[in-house]
C-alpha cells in the first residue's frame, strides 16, 4: 500500500474529479488524503474520503470573488495576479499546504508517498518533492493547463518570484535558478480527458498519460425538486423540455454570461432552468417560462433536459456528452474557449466567443442543437466511454507508476533568474531581497 496526497484548488471541475481520483485508488488499497477547500469536505466524506481543509468557508467565498477580476485581466495585467496572491494570502496557503502534507509524509515509509499536484498551481506539492525527495505527478484537468505552462513559466517572475524565495528561504531552500525547469520539474503527468478528445486541439505531451474524464455522481446526483422532475418527466414532449443554463459553480464569469444565456434561451422559444448560486449574475426580471434554482443535482437533470448552455467548463462539458445532452457553449475565459472549439470539431457543440454574444445568434445555435439529431447521437456514442472504470483504472495505474521512484533535482540551486521588467527585480538584481528579509 502506498500514501497518494492529491493538493488541488478552484471549483468543481478542478476539485470534484481529485476527489474521484482518491476514491479509486482508496478502493485500489491505498491510502489517499486530499487537500483542498474546506467546502468540498463533505462531499470528499460522502465518498470515504480524507479531506485536510487549506482555508475556511469564508475565505473561499472571498477568493472567488477577487478571482473573476483576475481572470478577466490576466494576460494584460500581470501586476493585477501579484496582488492576488499577496491579497488573498496565497504564499501563507502554499506554505500550510506544505507543511502539512510533509507533517503526514514524514511518518510514512520512505518510498511509499506520491505528491499529486493540480497543474502547475499547487506549488505545495514541489517544494515537497525538492525538500522531502518524494515523487510528484501533476494532474491536468483540462488541456490548457499544458498549453499554457510555457506562459506561466515566464510569467511567474514579473513579480512572484521574490515572495516565492522568500518562503522558500523559511523552509530552508536556496532560491530558484531556473523557473521553468522548476516549475516543470514533477516525475509523471496525467491527463483527465481521453484521445479522442486530445486529437480534437493542441496534444498534450507525448509522455503525458491520457486517462479519460472523471465525474463524480456522488457530488452531483440525487433526487429533483417536485416542480423540476415535473418539467422533464419521461411524458414531457421533447419539443416542451426545458434548455438547461449554467455557467458554473463560481462567479468566475463575464459581466454579461447570464443575461446573454438567458435571453438567448427566451428568444429561441424555449423553457429555461437557470441553475447560478449567485442570484445577482442574473437579470433581475427573468423571461417567463425561466426558473431559477441555487443548486440541482446535474446527473440527474442533465439527461432529461433538451439541451444545456454553458460556460465551457471541463466538467460541465464531460457531464453533457455523458448525457447524450447537446450543447451550446458561450466561453469566455482561460481554458474554455479551447474546450469550446474542441467540442465543435466533434460534433457536440456550437460555440460562441465572447466577442461575439448577443441573444439572436445564440438563439440561432441553440435551435441548430436541438433541431438536429446529430448533436444527440454523437454524445450518445461517446456517452460509455465518461467516467467508465477504465479511465478511473489508467489514471490510478498513472500514479501508482511513481511509487518509489527516484527523485532528480529540477534544476541547479542558485540565485533566481531576473526578469528586468519587474521593478523588485530591477531593485534587487540577485533576487535574494525577499529570502533576506523573511530571514
Amino acid at each position: 500500500m502506498a500514501t497518494f496526497l492529491l493538493c488541488t484548488d478552484g471549483t468543481h471541475g478542478d476539485v470534484l474529479p481529485f476527489i474521484r481520483l482518491a476514491q479509486g485508488l482508496t478502493g485500489r488499497g491505498h491510502e489517499a488524503v486530499v487537500y483542498s477547500h474546506q467546502v468540498y469536505a463533505d462531499t470528499a466524506a460522502r465518498v470515504g474520503v480524507r479531506l485536510v481543509a487549506t482555508d475556511t468557508t469564508e475565505a473561499y467565498d472571498r477568493l472567488l470573488d477577487d478571482h473573476r477580476e483576475v481572470l478577466l485581466n490576466v494576460l494584460t495585467r500581470v501586476e493585477h495576479v501579484v496582488d492576488f496572491y499577496h491579497r488573498n494570502g496565497i504564499f501563507d496557503q502554499i506554505q500550510g499546504e506544505y507543511e502539512a502534507m510533509a507533517a503526514l509524509a514524514r511518518n510514512r515509509p520512505p518510498g511509499e508517498v506520491v505528491l499529486v499536484g493540480r497543474h502547475t498551481s499547487r506549488l505545495s506539492v514541489l517544494l515537497g518533492r525538492e525538500a522531502l525527495r518524494i515523487p510528484a505527478a501533476w494532474v491536468c484537468v483540462t488541456p490548457t493547463q499544458h498549453m499554457g505552462a510555457p506562459l506561466t513559466q515566464r510569467l511567474y517572475p514579473r513579480g512572484l518570484a521574490d515572495p516565492m524565495n522568500a518562503l522558500r528561504h523559511r523552509l530552508g531552500l536556496p532560491p530558484v535558478a531556473d523557473w521553468g525547469s522548476w516549475l516543470s520539474g514533477v516525475d509523471g503527468s496525467v491527463c483527465l480527458w481521453p484521445d479522442w478528445f486530445d486529437s480534437a486541439g493542441h496534444p498534450a505531451p507525448a509522455d503525458a498519460a491520457r486517462a479519460g474524464f472523471l465525474l463524480n455522481d456522488a457530488a452531483e446526483g440525487g433526487e429533483l425538486p417536485a416542480e423540476v422532475a415535473a418539467l422533464v418527466a419521461p411524458d414531457v414532449p421533447a419539443d416542451d423540455r426545458p434548455v438547461l443554463i449554467t455557467g458554473g459553480s463560481s462567479r468566475m464569469l463575464h459581466r454579461d454570461w447570464y443575461p446573454t444565456a438567458v435571453a438567448a434561451v427566451a428568444a429561441a422559444g424555449r423553457r429555461g432552468i437557470v441553475v447560478c448560486r449567485y442570484r445577482d449574475l442574473l437579470p433581475p426580471e427573468l423571461p417567463a417560462g425561466v426558473r431559477w434554482f441555487p443548486a440541482l443535482p446535474f446527473a440527474t437533470l442533465m439527461p432529461a433536459v433538451a439541451a444545456v448552455v454553458h460556460h465551457g467548463g471541463i466538467l460541465t462539458s464531460a457531464r453533457a456528452i455523458r448525457s447524450g445532452t447537446p450543447q451550446l457553449v458561450l466561453a469566455h475565459g482561460v481554458d474554455r474557449p479551447d474546450n469550446a472549439l474542441r467540442l465543435r470539431r466533434l460534433g457536440l457543440a456550437e460555440w460562441l466567443p465572447a466577442a461575439r454574444w448577443n441573444p439572436a445568434d445564440a438563439a440561432a445555435l441553440l435551435n441548430r442543437v436541438l433541431g438536429e439529431p446529430g448533436y444527440r447521437r454523437r454524445a450518445a456514442d461517446l456517452a460509455p466511454t465518461i467516467d467508465g472504470s477504465a479511465a478511473l483504472d489508467a489514471a490510478c495505474r498513472a500514479l501508482e507508476e511513481l511509487v518509489g521512484r527516484p527523485v532528480e533535482p529540477a534544476g541547479p540551486a542558485g540565485p533566481a533568474s531576473v526578469d528586468t521588467a519587474s521593478p523588485a527585480a530591477a531593485a534587487d538584481p540577485t533576487g535574494t531581497a525577499g529570502a533576506a528579509a523573511a530571514a
